[in-house]
């Protein structure tokens, strides 16, 4: 098992370079390190809102420039074989060449935007709260790698929690099954658990009938992190599921007690 996860560690490792090098626009990792620890994350809003007020005063001006191109194109055409052609075509090459400004203007600004808002997501990445990260750990776990970790959505208001699967594709709370939910409060229960046992001393974890929801490999994977949790601090499960004693007997390895109520 250990062999097994990491393998599946190493192909992450590889995946997440991979991802790297095909978004570094040719840059390497210690040149982008670098860019992101030189980066003041407090001017970066501010930045941001200059940029996207940019980009609207360009958006502008590109629908005059080609309103003012229209007009000019109908006034040639009026205008045919007449001696004002010359001078209305000086005036169309003229209106062609604003919008050239403008639209390299806009092209910069809009990478520049999209640059930023990168750097954003990678900062944000990297200053996560250990809460989070610990919960995006146990939800992979949980959820026997359907997810891989939990994101914040920042750029909601309010900012929204979402589970994002390996392939990239992020799912919002609201579009998990009831039983990812359950696996998703779970994680984020026993991540903060975890953090608090920490710090305090130890008190009784009581679960009460957790994995209805579950099919018999993620409640398996569910009594896995209950294990991990009771080297922490006593667990006590209660369930009135008879197939569930098995499978916490094969994962506790006969380290639990199990209690018959009548």
């Amino acid at each position: 098992a250990r062999s097994d996860q990491a393998r599946g560690l190493e192909g992450e490792v590889r995946d997440l370079q991979r991802t790297l090098l095909e978004s570094s626009d040719g840059l390497t990792r210690e040149t982008l390190d670098a860019e992101l620890a030189e980066l003041d994350p407090g001017v970066i809003p501010a930045d941001l809102a200059t940029l996207n007020r940019d980009l609207d005063d360009l958006l502008e001006q590109q629908r005059q420039n080609a309103a003012a191109l229209r007009t000019a194109e109908t006034s040639l055409q009026r205008i045919a074989g007449q001696d004002d052609a010359a001078r209305a075509e000086a005036k169309r090459q003229e209106a062609l060449a604003r919008m050239g400004n403008a639209v390299e203007r806009y092209l910069r600004t809009y990478t520049a935007a999209r640059l930023l808002r990168w750097a954003i997501e990678r900062y944000r990445e990297a200053r996560q709260g250990p809460m989070l990260g610990r919960a995006g750990q146990i939800f992979a776990e949980l959820t026997l790698g359907s997810f891989e970790r939990l994101v914040v959505d920042y750029d909601k208001d309010p900012p929204t929690l979402h589970g994002q699967r390996p392939n990239g594709e992020r799912v919002t709370i609201e579009g998990m099954s009831h039983g990812t939910r359950d696996q998703l409060y779970l994680a984020l229960r026993l991540a903060a658990l975890e953090l608090h046992l920490d710090q305090s001393p130890p008190m009784p974890f009581l679960a009460d009938d957790l994995f209805i929801n579950w099919d018999d490999d993620r409640a398996r994977a569910g009594l896995a992190a209950l294990a991990r949790l009771s080297r922490k601090t006593q667990v006590i499960f209660l369930t009135h599921h008879d197939h569930l004693v098995p499978s916490a007997q094969g994962v506790f390895g006969g380290q639990q007690n199990v209690i018959r109520l009548r």
